[in-house]
């Protein structure tokens, strides 16, 4: 399948018709005034001026922007049009996967606050900026607990807290209270992490919390947290490490402290970091490879001080002094560093990241409201619970069938002129058992299907409707709908028909060998001079071939390459017979040539030249497919309009 962006150029490049967005211009002639009938089909001024305003800057050939020139091009592009739909084009696989993707990408703005998005986006981009150290202290609670379970969990967390200003330390609370199960061995240490690196409630919680503090409770999915923030700091740039490793047999290990310092002696005098990390770290994974560990990220590897160190090696090759961790001594160095990307170039990756991680539920629920009041969403509360007693749990995974019955059909919900029953929600369950089989109560399961479902209907229904909501959303998607078509006609009808017929491409061939004739021309250098004696002494050095340093001489150009007799750099009325035997004199400058092939004026073979004349036979072939479809069109031009027209666009295009 062709991508979009590829599918796209070509058709820029082939037609010179394009559409791009809608814009209008003001005219004197009204916008539903026929200009002219084709083959039945009527297009109005209001279509032409379009179509031509929109491509008054990507037209190459300025003749194109006389208005009679572009009119022409403009039936041949409606006849080509006409041709695809007759051909039904426009229904093959091809045509509607890629309109369906295309569909799918052009519907996703109208389906996202741009205002809250980009609050979003300046935050994201502003707190990667700086990293946190923290740790936290968990307190479970399902997602869509029961309000007294929420309560319950997050009076917990209060207690917990008030216990830590109290005089108990952070870290023991951790160890004690915390539902994190790491939090028994990292006391809730988490190290520092930047944005992305966290859900988004917690991410906010840490980065909203001063240095020192401890957070009131956070809630995300898991349940709440605390969160206490050690330090803020700048985030680093990209580095490559690597490291030298001696194990030790434990911290007091005077041995294995002796023979890492001796390392580092010699790092401090001339050995190189690779040199000494292959013949004496100790860690046999990376000691080949002069100790790479590749690039580092915070977290990625478990050595403890490793974090801090890093951070202050902030060139390359700088190398830390010798620091122990829970394996052994080591000595980090930073073998490569890149600069920080700015924002610019982040905004892209950040507004994808926004799109899919825990921040997406701030547009979704943006989304929600927005449609609910657009829809005049209402619900049964009283039903929604009655669907909970027709829920069959013991048969989720069973996917069983939902009869149509007065309990089933009873109304959770009316939007638009629609509604969401009982039985639409139970057969949405049972269709992704998966998805609610982990829901811990009945209550909490049908709430969240009928959440699910809701969503998912009103943004059907709002898309189903963008068409006509959206004027310029239509008129964008036809256009791409008819480059498209279009693209698959050529391609097909011209390109691929003209290609395989090898016969007609040969006799275009023999035709048109004078087209084809390759001109004299010579592979070498050429080089000026402002004197005749310089040109004279270093023409004699290069026949002689000796080795000649450019830099000992005075030359106005060099030049290199392939050479054509016609070359505007070339002195006029060359011998090419003689042409690197002597220098040249040319408008008060000296020539010398250097030849390192040459070739007369010859006739290419067909093979030589295959990709040349299939190009000019395809330019043909399409001419006489455009005239043939003229030949048998029926049109009729409102001439009075486009004389209108042409007064308007001609005299504006001379100013």
């Amino acid at each position: 399948m062709k991508s979009t962006k590829i599918v796209m150029k070509l058709i820029k490049v082939t037609l010179n018709f394009l559409l791009l967005n809608l814009s209008i211009s003001a005219f004197a002639q009204k916008p539903t005034d026929v200009l002219v009938t084709i083959n039945d089909s009527i297009y109005n001024v209001a279509d032409f001026e379009r179509l031509y305003n929109k491509n008054i800057d990507i037209i190459a050939d300025e003749s194109q922007k006389d208005i009679d020139n572009y009119f022409n091009l403009y039936k041949i592009y409606k006849l080509r049009l006409q041709n695809a739909y007759a051909l039904e084009i426009d229904k093959s696989p091809t045509v509607e996967q890629e309109f369906k993707i295309y569909r799918s990408e052009l519907a996703e703005k109208y389906f996202i606050n741009e205002k809250e998005l980009g609050k979003l986006l300046n935050e994201a981009l502003n707190r990667n900026d700086y990293e946190i150290k923290a740790s936290h202290i968990l307190i479970n609670v399902d997602e869509f607990a029961q309000p007294a379970d929420t309560l319950k969990a997050y009076n917990k967390a209060i207690d917990v807290r008030n216990e830590i200003l109290k005089g108990l330390s952070f870290e023991n609370a951790a160890v004690k209270y915390s539902d994190d199960l790491s939090a028994k061995t990292n006391n809730g240490n988490l190290g520092y992490f930047s944005v992305f690196k966290m859900v988004y409630p917690f991410e906010s919680g840490a980065y909203n919390t001063n240095i020192g503090q401890i957070s009131m409770p956070v809630r995300s999915n898991f349940g709440y947290h605390l969160i206490k923030v050690y330090n803020k700091r700048e985030t680093p740039k990209t580095k490559n490490i690597a490291h030298i490793l001696v194990e030790t047999k434990d911290k007091n290990d005077a041995e294995a402290k002796k023979k890492i310092n001796d390392i580092y002696k010699r790092l401090e005098v001339s050995d190189s970091f690779y040199d000494a990390a292959f013949h004496f770290s100790e860690d046999i994974h990376t000691r080949d490879k002069g100790g790479d560990l590749g690039i580092y990220n915070e977290g990625s590897l478990n050595i403890d001080g490793i974090s801090d160190v890093l951070y202050d090696l902030n060139f390359k090759d700088a190398y830390s002094k010798p620091f122990l961790s829970q394996y052994g001594w080591h000595i980090v160095a930073v073998t490569n560093i890149k600069d920080k990307p700015t924002k610019d170039e982040l905004k892209a990756n950040f507004l994808r990241r926004i799109k899919s991680d825990s921040r997406s539920k701030i547009l979704e629920k943006d989304l929600m409201l927005h449609l609910k009041e657009m829809y005049h969403f209402t619900t049964n509360e009283k039903n929604i619970e009655e669907t909970v007693k027709l829920l069959k749990r013991e048969e989720l995974v069973n996917q069983p069938t939902v009869e149509s019955n007065t309990a089933t059909e009873m109304v959770l919900a009316t939007y638009s002129d629609k509604k969401i029953t009982a039985k639409n929600v139970l057969e949405h369950i049972y269709s992704f058992p998966r998805q609610y089989a982990s829901v811990k109560t009945d209550d909490l399961l049908v709430k969240k299907a009928f959440d699910f479902y809701s969503y998912r209907k009103l943004k059907e229904e709002y898309n189903s409707e963008l068409e006509t909501k959206f004027p310029e959303f239509a008129h964008n998607l036809n256009e791409y709908k008819e480059g498209l078509i279009l693209f698959d006609l050529l391609e097909k009808n011209i390109w691929n028909e003209s290609a395989k017929d090898t016969i007609a491409l040969q006799n275009y061939y023999e035709t048109n060998k004078e087209k084809y004739i390759q001109q004299a021309n010579f592979i070498g250098e050429v080089y000026v001079f402002n004197k005749k004696s310089d040109a004279k002494t270093y023409n004699k050095l290069l026949k002689n071939n000796y080795q000649v340093k450019e830099a000992d001489f005075p030359m106005v150009y060099k030049y290199q390459g392939r050479f054509y007799m016609n070359d505007k750099r070339l002195p006029e009325n060359l011998d090419f017979n003689s042409l690197g035997k002597n220098v040249v004199k040319y408008n008060n400058n000296y020539y010398v040539f250097y030849i390192r092939e040459k070739k007369d004026e010859h006739q290419p073979t067909y093979e030589e030249v295959k990709s040349q004349v299939l190009s000019d036979y395809q330019n043909q072939f399409e001419n006489q497919y455009n005239q043939d479809l003229i030949n048998k069109a029926d049109i009729k031009v409102n001439q009075p309009i486009l004389d209108q027209l042409k007064t308007k666009y001609n005299k504006k295009n001379l100013n």
